[in-house]
Protein backbone atom coordinates (compact mmCIF):
# COMPACT_ATOMS: atom_id res chain seq x y z
CA UNK A 1 0.00 0.00 0.00
CA UNK A 2 2.97 2.13 0.60
CA UNK A 3 3.79 1.70 -3.32
CA UNK A 4 0.51 3.23 -4.17
CA UNK A 5 0.84 5.66 -2.27
CA UNK A 6 4.28 7.33 -3.11
CA UNK A 7 2.48 6.45 -6.93
CA UNK A 8 -0.05 8.94 -6.40
CA UNK A 9 1.89 11.45 -4.47
CA UNK A 10 4.57 11.26 -7.57
CA UNK A 11 1.38 11.49 -9.69
CA UNK A 12 0.17 14.60 -7.96
CA UNK A 13 3.43 16.28 -8.05
CA UNK A 14 4.10 16.32 -11.33
CA UNK A 15 0.71 17.52 -12.60
CA UNK A 16 0.92 20.54 -10.53
CA UNK A 17 4.54 20.94 -11.67
CA UNK A 18 2.96 20.89 -14.77
CA UNK A 19 0.18 22.68 -14.30
CA UNK A 20 2.24 25.26 -12.39
CA UNK A 21 4.85 25.87 -15.32
CA UNK A 22 2.29 26.03 -18.42
CA UNK A 23 0.74 28.79 -16.01
CA UNK A 24 3.94 30.52 -15.50
CA UNK A 25 5.14 30.25 -18.78
CA UNK A 26 3.95 33.05 -20.51
CA UNK A 27 3.07 34.99 -17.87
CA UNK A 28 7.08 35.28 -17.00
CA UNK A 29 7.78 35.80 -20.76
CA UNK A 30 4.90 37.97 -21.44
CA UNK A 31 4.39 40.33 -18.47
CA UNK A 32 2.52 43.24 -19.80
CA UNK A 33 -0.41 40.82 -20.75
CA UNK A 34 -0.60 39.23 -17.43
CA UNK A 35 -1.14 42.39 -16.00
CA UNK A 36 -3.57 43.56 -18.35
CA UNK A 37 -5.38 40.53 -17.15
CA UNK A 38 -5.03 40.74 -13.52
CA UNK A 39 -6.00 44.94 -13.92
CA UNK A 40 -9.44 43.70 -15.07
CA UNK A 41 -11.15 41.93 -11.62
CA UNK A 42 -10.40 45.54 -10.18
CA UNK A 43 -8.79 44.12 -6.74
CA UNK A 44 -6.05 46.05 -6.32
CA UNK A 45 -4.74 49.46 -6.99
CA UNK A 46 -3.26 50.21 -10.71
CA UNK A 47 0.44 51.10 -9.28
CA UNK A 48 0.46 47.84 -7.55
CA UNK A 49 -0.88 45.63 -10.66
CA UNK A 50 2.50 45.25 -12.37
CA UNK A 51 4.29 44.38 -9.59
CA UNK A 52 1.95 42.01 -8.43
CA UNK A 53 1.59 39.98 -11.54
CA UNK A 54 5.49 39.64 -12.10
CA UNK A 55 5.82 38.18 -8.07
CA UNK A 56 2.71 36.28 -9.11
CA UNK A 57 3.94 34.80 -12.35
CA UNK A 58 7.67 34.14 -10.81
CA UNK A 59 5.66 32.08 -7.70
CA UNK A 60 4.19 30.12 -9.93
CA UNK A 61 7.50 29.32 -12.14
CA UNK A 62 9.19 28.43 -8.42
CA UNK A 63 6.26 26.68 -7.38
CA UNK A 64 6.60 24.25 -10.22
CA UNK A 65 9.80 24.30 -10.93
CA UNK A 66 10.03 22.78 -6.59
CA UNK A 67 7.39 20.39 -7.52
CA UNK A 68 8.65 19.27 -10.35
CA UNK A 69 11.98 17.98 -8.61
CA UNK A 70 10.31 17.52 -5.14
CA UNK A 71 11.85 19.76 -3.22
CA UNK A 72 10.29 21.62 -0.40
CA UNK A 73 7.28 19.62 -1.58
CA UNK A 74 4.80 20.48 0.76
CA UNK A 75 5.57 24.08 0.95
CA UNK A 76 5.27 24.11 -2.49
CA UNK A 77 2.14 22.17 -2.34
CA UNK A 78 1.13 24.86 0.91
CA UNK A 79 1.47 27.28 -1.94
CA UNK A 80 -0.40 25.75 -4.98
CA UNK A 81 -3.32 25.24 -2.58
CA UNK A 82 -3.36 28.41 -1.33
CA UNK A 83 -3.53 29.80 -4.35
CA UNK A 84 -5.98 27.74 -5.83
CA UNK A 85 -8.01 28.82 -3.18
CA UNK A 86 -7.76 32.26 -4.17
CA UNK A 87 -8.19 31.72 -7.20
CA UNK A 88 -11.11 29.54 -6.72
CA UNK A 89 -12.88 32.17 -4.83
CA UNK A 90 -11.91 34.99 -7.56
CA UNK A 91 -13.64 32.67 -10.21
CA UNK A 92 -16.83 32.61 -7.99
CA UNK A 93 -16.35 36.39 -7.38
CA UNK A 94 -16.10 36.70 -11.22
CA UNK A 95 -19.59 34.24 -11.65
CA UNK A 96 -21.22 36.70 -9.10
CA UNK A 97 -20.73 40.22 -10.86
CA UNK A 98 -20.96 38.01 -14.01
CA UNK A 99 -17.91 40.03 -15.80
CA UNK A 100 -17.67 37.26 -18.54
CA UNK A 101 -13.69 38.28 -19.44
CA UNK A 102 -10.89 35.64 -20.02
CA UNK A 103 -9.99 34.49 -16.46
CA UNK A 104 -5.47 35.18 -17.41
CA UNK A 105 -4.90 31.45 -15.75
CA UNK A 106 -2.93 30.78 -18.70
CA UNK A 107 -2.51 33.72 -21.25
CA UNK A 108 -2.40 32.74 -24.69
CA UNK A 109 -4.47 30.18 -24.28
CA UNK A 110 -8.22 31.75 -25.04
CA UNK A 111 -11.58 30.59 -24.31
CA UNK A 112 -10.86 30.35 -20.17
CA UNK A 113 -13.97 32.51 -18.96
CA UNK A 114 -14.01 33.61 -15.01
CA UNK A 115 -16.92 32.07 -13.58
CA UNK A 116 -18.31 28.97 -11.80
CA UNK A 117 -16.88 26.92 -14.23
CA UNK A 118 -12.83 27.89 -13.58
CA UNK A 119 -13.89 27.68 -10.00
CA UNK A 120 -15.17 23.90 -10.40
CA UNK A 121 -11.92 23.46 -12.20
CA UNK A 122 -9.47 25.10 -9.59
CA UNK A 123 -11.05 23.30 -6.69
CA UNK A 124 -10.93 19.76 -8.30
CA UNK A 125 -6.98 21.27 -9.26
CA UNK A 126 -6.52 21.97 -5.85
CA UNK A 127 -7.07 18.37 -4.76
CA UNK A 128 -3.50 16.65 -5.77
CA UNK A 129 -2.28 20.13 -3.58
CA UNK A 130 -3.89 18.84 -0.33
CA UNK A 131 -3.06 15.03 -0.90
CA UNK A 132 0.87 16.55 -1.26
CA UNK A 133 0.08 18.31 2.25
CA UNK A 134 -0.55 15.18 4.08
CA UNK A 135 1.70 12.57 2.30
CA UNK A 136 4.26 14.41 -0.25
CA UNK A 137 5.99 11.19 -1.29
CA UNK A 138 9.99 11.10 -1.76
CA UNK A 139 9.72 8.88 -5.21
CA UNK A 140 11.85 11.17 -7.76
CA UNK A 141 12.10 13.91 -4.84
CA UNK A 142 15.10 15.39 -4.17
CA UNK A 143 14.08 16.60 -1.22
CA UNK A 144 12.85 13.19 0.53
CA UNK A 145 16.80 11.90 0.04
CA UNK A 146 17.80 14.57 2.17
CA UNK A 147 15.10 13.72 4.67
CA UNK A 148 15.54 10.39 5.15
CA UNK A 149 19.65 10.90 5.68
CA UNK A 150 18.85 13.69 8.51
CA UNK A 151 16.17 10.82 9.72
CA UNK A 152 18.39 8.03 10.14
CA UNK A 153 21.10 10.48 11.83
CA UNK A 154 18.72 11.26 14.82
CA UNK A 155 17.73 7.71 15.11
CA UNK A 156 20.98 6.78 15.44
CA UNK A 157 22.42 9.43 18.07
Amino acid sequence: MRGLGQLVSLACRLFLAGLYLWAAHDKVWDPASFAAAMARYDLLPLVLVNSASVLLAWLELVMGLCLLVGLATRAAALWAAGLLAFFTGLMIYAGITGVGFDCGCFPGQAGHPAGYEAAVRDALMMLPALWLLVLPGTWLSLGGRRRDRSDRLTLSV
